[in-house]
């Protein structure tokens, strides 16, 4: 095999794990402001937080930090976005009395979301 496509190959992988990373970080970014304009709660801090420290895998990873920084940032960011999500979805249908608003479906999207992410930081 040709390295130049190897290496093509490799560097268009950890770009396009940045781009969905950083998707990721953006959208539940804006979900949290959005949410902290309406309603503060001390979950949706804890969220806010975790979603800066998974955008911040992506310059780890563009930039070579030092060992599986990036995975590791993912790790935590990622899985405290999915902690937080899952209490706020747990309260709301709590606090509103209607199980139906709570959707157990779409939390297991995100937490298999962030472990793909993971591993693929990993491999990257």
């Amino acid at each position: 095999m040709n390295p130049n496509l190897d290496h093509t190959f490799f560097v268009g992988w950890a770009i396009a794990v940045c781009v969905l990373a950083l998707i990721f970080g953006i959208l539940h970014l804006i979900a949290v402001i959005s949410a902290l304009r309406k309603e503060y709660r001390p979950s949706q801090i804890v969220m806010l937080v975790c979603s800066i420290i998974a955008l911040l895998s992506v310059p780890a990873c563009l930039w070579g930090w030092p060992g599986n920084l990036d995975s590791l940032l993912m790790a935590i960011g990622g899985g405290g976005v999915c902690g937080a999500a899952f209490y706020n979805g747990r309260s709301a249908a709590e606090k509103s009395g209607d199980k139906s608003l709570f959707h157990l479906s779409h939390h297991i999207i995100r937490f298999v979301f962030v472990l793909i992410l993971v591993f693929n930081f990993i491999w990257v």
